[in-house]
């Protein structure tokens, strides 16, 4: 208690010195309230980049920014289209991006196609060098079926041209069934679909399916040609770069909406489109708009239900709303501090006020239980002023230093985002304390003068100590066991929840339930099986692009990989030499022009068909081949008895349209491969501009953007990716990267906030003590309540995940005062007299917890996931730590210690003496 004495007499001097003239502490503490507010809303700003939170000179991070600086923005706005078909994705598509244009969104650049048109006549060389030679060959192997039915494009001069074949295989032997590696002279899959479907046909109608397999594949015209869609095409992607706003909280917030506003116009002319807007700005302007509406939300809640908790408390208006009024001034001058210091919000540090209004009341609490006591026991207003600084002073200065230490020891960690939510939080609570011990007593002389002298009528002070008792808890401390015994079960119930306690890393898991740019993001990672966030890596040459677009690509964890070699084929120069192979024999054909169904012809042809299929058939070797063979001879059989028997006014419409889409369709390939014979090569001149400006810089560095096969939002997904990217290239970075390394950041920055502020709350509760009973006294009911805390999680399904994490030092900061100020005050019971539990600190330390609970507990009405976890584990934590405090802890001490018989009484503490004694008492001290 010597140290109390010593740090409650310059407590006396600082009230004394703001009461000398309160009006004047009031109008200074309120002007600069008053600038504080005027100068925070002129220059603070929102932080919504993790990249800026980062500690200073990280590798991965710099280059990120040095790619922002040569390659612009480097995630896009991704909005994605899923509709019943292909077709109807891309009109609203086009639909769209009109709109939003005819809308002037403030979008820098839109992207969602690139016009296959500008590769005219160069599609072969997109193809791989293995489809290349194959067609090669094919063409090679098909050459005199391919120039007599370009000749005479007919049903029964392409029957006669796969008999021709079928004799040359024979000749040589072999005839390919698709089971061989070796050259093939005819597929028999061609014969087998073709007559198959011709039977079909004269049956029934069935859809055209070519028989021309990969003989002219070149490539086709796909309905979705040049659109950016997911691998099975159920996903179109519009991409789009929104113009962000500067120190804005949601900077990218016009452009969102005003995206999402087009689509809600185009809902009723597409019914069946399904639209979603996400992306890295997408995800981080809903996470800041739910923050950033839950914190007001918070805020208001808190204001409320603290008031109502001090009505409640003191039964009056007056002095509670009092109370407010001075945390709201130093909660203006510390946005004030912060704007001068820090000089922006962030995630993190948003919903400090909802957090400090909680705390921050505490003092105001301690102070006016403690004064109202004094003044019941007869003390004029100054003394009762000063006797609760001197006395109860270095109580409340305690639990501001350990709360606000807590918060500060933060600084010491790595991360910036938690070093910012440390300072700006400590300095709130350094500067409620202040207000509390300054500010809110100049008030109380100002409405309190009808106590400025002391009461004419007192009573007994044995009778007025015997008032100050608090009858339910010295009930409780009449059955210890009971109460041991309940502490303990729960102490085992929570040890038990301890083995279930697990931390989830997905910060998708910490956005609002139902939240857009989530919903899409996990649609993307379930259809498409990648997501929206890519990792960057550079070359410095075409070769270097090559060799790491290629290492990674064949990486497990990435899904494709975007650069300019999207448009670039590979091995041009051995991919042309095979199409100067092949292009002298396609060049000169001509194609005849169609001509009327010959029954018989085609009739014959089919005999012919057969006879050599038999052949083949009966000189093969016993085995599947033969089989095969057997089966095709039997369909083609049963085909011209079909032909024979159906009515040829039935048959020969059939035929002819099945003739015209056979020649239709050799047409259309013919004709698209002849013009692809003499392409020239694809070069970076050749890139389109908005393309060109996204993977080349003007320097000639080439950006590469990888795409993740696994959930980078799972904590193994991304240490599978990030480790393997890192074995290709260890200056990779992007979203996913970044987002790793701040997750692993701010989970070492939580740690060592925790161990610092352990440490921190038992140093400075050691040297206020210095009894190492009383220090384990006044350390249990916050070491019982994290127990309690934690072990109970599991039973509100609460996990620990990047959200609420960095809440274990807060309830450090915020419990540690509980059991301090209840054996401060059973020490000074002991040394001046007076119950053991005061009433005025037992209801001080009551009031004080469920007002930090209500502070903590209204982060729970947030939308936000994480912000709502924090709240939660806040109140646990607060909540087991005040029933530790004011349950099991006076137990002990009445174990502990017996009451005084005869309490000594200081002369300050004497009966009621008129007013001019105690000014010459006070003189006399000095």
């Amino acid at each position: 208690m010597a140290l109390a004495r010593r740090i409650g007499r310059p407590l006396r001097w600082l009230v004394r010195l703001s009461c000398a003239r309160p009006t004047v502490t009031v109008a200074v503490a309120l002007a600069l309230g008053v600038v504080s507010v005027v100068f925070t809303l002129t220059t603070l700003t929102f932080e919504t980049s993790t990249l800026k939170l980062l500690p200073p000179g990280q590798p991965y991070a710099e280059r990120y920014r040095q790619y922002e600086r040569e390659f612009g923005d480097l995630d896009d706005l991704a909005i994605v289209v899923q509709a019943p078909s292909l077709s109807e994705a891309t009109l609203y598509a086009q639909r769209l991006v009109r709109e939003l244009r005819a809308a002037h969104v403030p979008l820098a650049r839109i992207a969602y196609r690139i016009d296959p048109k500008q590769f005219e006549g160069r599609a072969l060389l997109y193809l791989s060098k293995e489809k290349l030679a194959s067609i090669r060959e094919r063409i090679f192997d098909y050459q005199e079926l391919m120039e007599t039915f370009a000749g005479r494009p007919t049903l029964d001069q392409l029957i006669d041209g796969v008999a021709t074949q079928v004799a040359s295989a024979f000749v040589t032997s072999f005839i390919d069934l698709g089971l061989s590696d070796t050259k093939p002279s005819l597929d028999v899959r061609f014969v087998e679909d073709l007559v198959a479907q011709i039977a079909t046909r004269l049956d029934r109608p069935a859809p055209y399916r070519s028989p021309w397999g990969t003989l002219f594949a070149v490539g086709e015209e796909r309905p979705g040609a040049g659109y950016f869609l997911s691998e099975d095409q159920r996903l179109l992607f519009i991409l789009a770069e929104p113009k962000s706003e500067r120190g804005s909280f949601t900077g990218d917030r016009r452009a969102i909406e005003g995206v999402r506003a087009v689509i809600r116009r185009l809902e009723a002319e597409f019914p069946d489109v399904e639209v979603g807007v996400t992306g890295k700005p997408a995800l981080s302007n809903d996470e800041m708009t739910a923050a950033f509406r839950d914190s007001e939300r918070a805020t208001l809640l808190a204001f409320a239900l603290t008031l109502a908790l001090l009505l409640a408390a003191f039964l009056r208006l007056g002095k509670p709303m009092l109370m407010l009024l001075v945390l709201t001034t130093s909660l203006c001058w510390a946005l004030g501090i912060a704007t001068l210091v820090v000089g922006h919000l962030s995630l993190f540090s948003v919903m400090f006020i909802s957090i400090v209004i909680g705390i921050g009341i505490d003092y105001g609490i301690y102070f006016l239980f403690r004064y109202e006591e004094e003044l019941f026991l007869g003390r004029s207003l100054r003394e009762a002023i000063e006797i609760t600084a001197a006395r109860s002073g270095p109580g409340i200065l305690l639990g501001a230093v350990t709360a606000a230490g807590t918060f500060y020891v933060l600084c010491l960690t790595e991360f910036r985002g938690v070093q910012e939510l440390g300072f700006i939080a400590g300095s709130a609570i350094l500067l409620s304390w202040l207000a509390m011990m300054t500010v809110f007593p100049a008030t109380l002389v100002l409405v309190d003068h009808r106590h400025a002298r002391r009461p004419t009528g007192t009573i007994p002070r044995a009778l007025a100590l015997e008032r100050v008792h608090v009858p339910l808890v010295e009930r409780i401390m009449t059955y210890p066991k009971t109460v041991l015994v309940f502490a303990l079960v729960l102490t085992g119930v929570s040890a038990w929840g301890l083995t279930y306690i697990q931390f989830d890393y997905n910060l998708l898991h910490l956005q609002a339930a139902g939240t857009e740019s989530v919903v899409w993001e996990r649609k993307i990672l379930a259809t498409a099986r990648r997501s929206g966030f890519t990792a960057l890596a550079s070359a410095e040459s075409l070769d270097e692009l090559r060799r790491k677009h290629r290492a990674f690509s064949h990486l497990s964890t990435v899904s494709e990989v975007d650069s300019a070699l999207l448009l670039i084929p590979d091995d041009q120069t051995e991919k042309l030499k095979i199409i100067r192979d092949f292009a002298p024999i396609v060049a000169p054909v001509r194609i005849g022009p169609a001509t009327p169904v010959d029954l018989d012809r085609l009739i014959a042809a089919f005999e012919t068909l057969k006879r050599r299929f038999a052949i083949a058939a009966n000189e093969a070797p016993e085995g599947e081949a033969k089989r095969q063979l057997h089966d095709v001879t039997t369909a083609i059989e049963r085909l011209l008895i079909k032909l024979r028997q159906t009515d040829p006014e039935t048959s020969e419409p059939v035929l002819a349209y099945l003739q015209t889409q056979i020649h239709n369709d050799f047409v259309r390939n013919f004709q698209r491969l002849q013009a692809n014979l003499s392409p020239q090569p694809v070069g970076l001149k050749d890139i389109p501009p908005e393309l060109r400006k996204k993977f080349i810089s003007d320097r000639g560095r080439f950006l590469l953007q990888i795409h993740p096969a696994v959930d980078i939002w799972d904590r193994e997904g991304a240490l599978r990716f990030i480790t393997e990217l890192r074995s290709v290239d260890p200056d990779v970075t992007g979203t996913p990267v970044i987002t790793f390394e701040a997750i692993r950041f701010m989970e070492r920055s939580y740690q060592q906030g925790t161990i610092y502020a352990i440490v921190l709350v038992s140093f400075v509760t050691a040297l206020m003590l210095r009894r190492p009973r009383e220090i384990l006294l006044a350390l249990l009911p916050l070491g019982l309540g994290m127990l309690w805390a934690f072990g109970l999680m599991y039973f509100f399904d609460l996990t620990f995940n990047m959200g609420n994490v960095f809440g274990l030092p807060l309830i450090l900061g915020a419990a540690a005062e509980y059991g301090l100020n209840i054996v401060l005050r059973s020490m000074e019971a002991r040394d001046h007299g007076g119950p053991l539990l005061a009433r005025s600190t037992v209801m001080a330390v009551l009031v004080a917890g469920l007002t930090t609970i209500v502070g903590f507990g209204s982060l729970m009405i947030a939308d936000h996931r994480g912000i709502f976890g924090l709240g939660l584990l806040l109140t646990l934590g607060t909540a087991t730590s005040l029933i530790a405090a004011l349950v099991v802890l006076p137990v002990l001490l009445r174990l502990m210690y017996q009451a005084p018989a005869a309490p000594p009484t200081r002369r300050e503490e004497a009966p009621a003496a008129p007013p001019v004694a105690a000014a010459q008492r006070r003189d006399a001290r000095g």
